[in-house]
């Protein structure tokens, strides 16, 4: 082992040791995950220096308007066989590993190459993205949309993903599904930035900022699969907004899963200049591209993901929907957009990467 090999391996044992604190509790999930339960005033986010005395929100003051509450109202959409509950005063949390550890630390390489995506700049990454147009007159406080859940084949160095982003410049949250090598599951993820991926970007849990609040869910969550062109389909229900000093996130069954201290963030702290709905997928050119989405692309609901459902949360805290809001289609490959909802995917292969 070389100097740097043995550096590199010293890191992560400490980043190990910092972010799986002492359970209260563990499970195992499926032969493969482990869930530590961690007292939820120990959890990661407080080991952020801008954390230290922060007090907890147990929930929302508030919901966005025609939100009447926060509860299960849906089909489980975990994969788990065994049900998850943590004891009161503990939240579930993915037990880490340095593999977890290696494999973030590549993706979100290519999220700082790609805050502003080019397939030219970046070869091998591939993206269909609907985005509000860009005006400073026209502010955000969250958006609300579903997206069935895909499962396709990735590599160790491949990702897939679909997912609602909100932004304003160089900070920016991210959330949906994604696939990335562990176990080849489709699962819950989130990563956000307060400088574009430079210094500050954080996936799932890996590092602090997400204060989690759910005694049932966890980021990384294994998801139930939409069967192809079955019906009805799977989806993941997002709905993220900000309420005074958060910016809190709802997901799964309706379920508020925890939220984001705005003094974590610098432009987004106080509202949201761009709103993103859509799908990437990254291979090195040397491979062929994973598939997006379901694998496939047409306009079939059922076959092909969509996200669906797309609200945009305003001022006054009231979802809306993107009637008299700009809608761009940014894309390297064909997309489809309807009213309030789109399509997009695909098989992915070499000719992705021709130029």
């Amino acid at each position: 082992m070389s100097k740097w090999e043995g550096e590199e391996e010293r890191d992560l044992e400490k980043q190990l040791k910092i972010l799986n604190k002492a359970p209260v509790m563990s499970y195992q999930i499926e032969g493969h995950d482990i869930v530590d339960c961690i007292n939820i005033s120990k959890q990661p986010a407080f080991d952020h220096p801008l954390l230290k005395n922060h007090k907890l929100q147990m929930k929302p003051s508030s919901l966005p308007k025609e939100v009447t509450k926060i509860g299960d109202s849906m089909p489980s959409m975990t994969k788990r066989h065994k049900s998850i509950t943590c004891p009161r005063g503990a939240i579930p949390i993915q037990r880490t590993s340095k593999r977890d550890l290696i494999a973030a630390k590549a993706l979100l390489y290519q999220y700082r190459r790609n805050t502003f995506p080019s397939t030219s700049k970046s070869p091998g990454y591939h993206f269909a993205i609907a985005k509000t147009v860009q005006d400073s007159s026209q502010q955000y406080y969250g958006a609300k949309a579903d997206i069935n859940t895909c499962s396709v084949k990735v590599l160790d160095s491949q990702f897939s993903e679909a997912f609602i982003t909100i932004q304003n410049q160089f900070n920016g949250i991210h959330h949906g599904w994604a696939l990335n090598t562990h176990n080849n599951l489709t699962r819950t993820f989130s990563s956000w930035t307060a400088d574009a991926f430079e210094r500050t970007r954080c996936f799932n849990s890996l590092c602090p900022g997400f204060v989690q609040i759910s005694q049932k869910h966890y980021m990384g969550e294994a998801l139930k699969i939409s069967k192809y062109g079955a019906s009805p389909q799977y989806v993941l229900d997002i709905l993220i907004f900000k309420v005074r000093h958060f910016i809190n996130l709802r997901s799964k069954q309706k379920s508020f899963i925890g939220y984001w201290p705005k003094s974590i963030f610098t432009t987004l702290a106080e509202f949201a200049l761009e709103i993103q709905f859509g799908g990437d997928v990254y291979s090195p050119i040397s491979e062929p591209a994973p598939p997006m989405g379901s694998g496939d692309f047409n306009d079939n609901f059922k076959r092909t993901c969509y996200i669906s459902r797309i609200r945009l949360v305003d001022s006054s805290n009231a979802l809306f929907e993107p009637e008299n809001i700009s809608i761009q289609a940014f894309t390297d490959k064909p997309s489809e957009f309807e009213r309030y909802a789109m399509l997009f995917g695909g098989p992915g292969g070499l000719a992705c990467n021709a130029k």
